[in-house]
């Protein structure tokens, strides 16, 4: 941290401690300095909205207008491209009137589109269900509503809707969710056939439905087996899989989050383990703990459910109440279900101990202190959390384990996984040096940005962005890293993260947040911390700001942005 950053940071700590508002922030920005704000699409569906809209851009004194124009799988305008939004009043072009009006108070206005997520509320997708063959696949077949970006004629579609919106004078396009959602997708029958013909390993390998598997796992780990058998290891020493007896009864542990489905493997033993250890006449059912999800939400019972669904129809649901009555034919899967009472630790317990079958997903954590859990799992010990790219390998043949003749080499697996991580990014690549390439040709003047998260390993290793690229070979004018954070400490720690980066290029500028995103509240920064944030963000180096977002940005806010400007 600079001394200059370091005496703003005190100087502002102590007025919050005072209870005092400081002096009135003059932000130094440059005359062509950006000074922009989201507008969601919801914001701008008739005249009347739009007016708001402008109205308020002008209290803020903003002057780009960052406008969502294509979002899930839909456009705003009429389209001969795409399906234009239902909420939008027939015949209606809000984004040339938008354009029209701002233009005339001097405001410009960019077209954002979230190019990769295609999917509206519900999850169903008018783009996919036209075009199947652009959406992404995992590597256990799983679908996602998502554009493929390696596949040419997804990335014309984009290419298209882009011109259309330059079409009605647009002074930039902004592109969002220019990303892969995980390291995992891309097993589309066209991004296969393409990989194969340039490499000298068939991509399906890469799939890793039998291990050695390589990935990037995640969970929480349980460590310290006692009467737990070992059946896979992580390459950082973690076990990976086990089986436990417990009285008359079996457990198996999935030691990681294999609901995410990163892997095809957990599919296969997930598969293997429902058949070993349901008995004839059982069936299979899905633990629904209130008491998980009232601390981690409902998000990992859903995955699983969908799971369980996609290969053995529709599981039924147990809560933890109702164990003691459940049939030990049966086997209960148990979907990241991470908080006991010792009360529902018996019952479990005594489930298995009866002849039932459990499979945990993830592991239970932070209740290993119950004994009962311990006994069940057979084993004593837990890990709070790991992340990383791992290798997967076998402890000894084992009939729930799928194996395959690879190396164990950890090098071996890197080596592929580089080269099949770089066929995605110049997927994402050429999208945006066509875009850029016919963006120019027609308006020279005219910005292209894009937008990231701030966390750098994040981008380039798990959303597959070459963004570096991006800047050194000229597909993009603009990068915004959105720093949005809760603190001044913690958008320091990202400033101080990018800070190189803005030495190098330069040609970037923050993406910062009207208020705090504690997930089931929101709590609106004061003007103060507002202007304070983008002071730290210009005097880092940002070549101005960009705030997320006008919906839900006060009036008081704006107010004291306008003031803040000399």
């Amino acid at each position: 941290m600079t001394i200059l950053k370091r005496i703003l940071l005190f100087g502002m700590t102590i007025a919050l401690l005072a209870g005092c508002a400081p002096q009135k922030i003059n932000l130094e920005l440059e005359p062509e300095s950006m000074r922009g704000v989201w507008v969601q699409r919801k914001s701008v569906t008739t005249r009347e909205d739009i007016d708001e809209v402008i109205r308020r851009v002008e209290l803020g004194r903003f002057k780009q207008i960052f406008v969502g124009v294509f979002t899930g799988g839909m456009v705003l305008y009429p389209s001969e491209v795409a399906v234009q939004r239902y909420d939008v009043e027939a015949g209606f072009d809000p984004l040339a009137y938008l354009v029209q009006e701002a233009h005339g108070r001097n405001i410009q206005v960019h077209a954002w589109f979230e190019v990769g997520r295609v999917a509206d509320a519900k999850g169903s997708s008018v783009v996919i269900e036209k075009h199947p063959d652009w959406g992404l696949v995992g590597p256990d077949g799983k679908t996602l509503p998502w554009l493929n970006f390696s596949h040419p004629d997804a990335r014309q579609f984009i290419s298209d809707l882009v011109m259309e919106a330059m079409q009605r004078g647009v002074d930039g396009i902004h592109f969002d969710y220019t990303r892969y959602p995980g390291a995992e997708w891309g097993f589309d029958n066209y991004s296969i056939s393409a990989f194969n013909q340039g490499h000298d390993f068939d991509l399906n390998e890469l799939r890793y439905a039998e291990i050695p598997a390589y990935g990037l796992f995640e969970g929480n780990a349980l460590l310290l087996p006692s009467t737990a058998q070992v059946l896979a290891s992580f390459s950082n020493g973690y076990p990976a899989v086990m089986l436990n007896q417990f009285g008359n009864g079996q457990a198996l542990i999935l030691n990681w989050q294999a609901h995410e489905r990163k892997t095809a493997i957990g599919d296969e033993i997930l598969k293997r383990g429902i058949q070993a250890l349901k008995q004839e006449n059982g069936l299979v059912y899905l633990l629904q703990s209130e008491r998980t999800a009232a601390k981690y939400g409902q998000g990992d019972f859903d995955d699983t459910y969908e799971w369980l669904a996609s290969f053995i129809g529709n599981p039924f649901t147990i809560t933890p109440a109702e164990l003691d009555g459940l049939d030990p034919d049966s086997v209960l899967v148990l979907p990241a279900v991470y908080l006991f009472s010792e009360e529902e630790a018996a019952r479990l317990a005594r489930f298995v101990d009866r002849g039932g079958g459990a499979i945990f997903i993830d592991s239970p954590t932070p209740s290993m202190n119950l004994k009962d859990l311990r006994a069940v799992t057979g084993m004593q010990a837990a890990h709070d959390h790991f992340e990383d790219w791992l290798l997967m390998t076998p402890n000894g043949a084992h009939d729930l384990i799928p194996t395959a003749d690879r190396p164990t080499d950890l090098d071996f697996y890197e080596q592929r996984n580089t080269q099949w991580r770089a066929f995605r990014m110049e997927g994402i690549n050429s999208l945006l040096r066509e875009v850029y390439g016919r963006v120019k040709e027609t308006a020279p003047h005219a910005l292209v940005t894009v937008t990231i998260t701030s966390d750098i390993e994040q981008a380039r290793q798990e959303n597959l962005q070459d963004w570096q690229a991006w800047l050194d070979e000229g597909y993009i004018d603009l990068l915004i890293p959105r720093a949005y954070a809760a603190t001044f400490e913690e958008l320091d720690a990202t400033l101080s993260e990018w800070s190189s980066t803005f030495d190098r290029y330069g040609r970037l500028s923050y993406g910062l947040i009207a208020y705090v995103d504690y997930g089931d509240e929101e709590e609106q920064k004061s003007p103060r911390n507002l202007i304070q944030e983008i002071e730290l963000a210009v005097r880092d180096g940002s070549d101005g700001y960009l705030l997320f977002d006008l919906e839900h940005i006060s009036d008081a806010q704006l107010e004291a942005l306008a003031k803040s400007i000399p």
